[in-house]
């Protein structure tokens, strides 16, 4: 999941970038959409990784 999420927000940091440089709006609001889409992604799948990490470093073995 890791990996996944940084991934996910070097596309979405890419995207968005690109999306500053084009002339058309359409092209712009487009890369713009999916560059939030995969950067939220990206916050969902470190929210995930760090969930399932949390619940294996506090496990009570009485």
């Amino acid at each position: 999941m890791k990996i996944l999420s940084i991934i996910f927000y070097a596309i979405g940091s890419i995207l968005l970038i690109i999306s500053c440089f084009t002339m058309s709006v359409t092209a712009t609001w487009w890369l713009g959409g999916i560059a939030v889409a995969c950067l939220i992604a990206g916050c969902v799948f470190q929210f995930n990784s760090n969930k399932n990490r949390r619940y294996i470093h506090h496990r009570n073995y009485n």
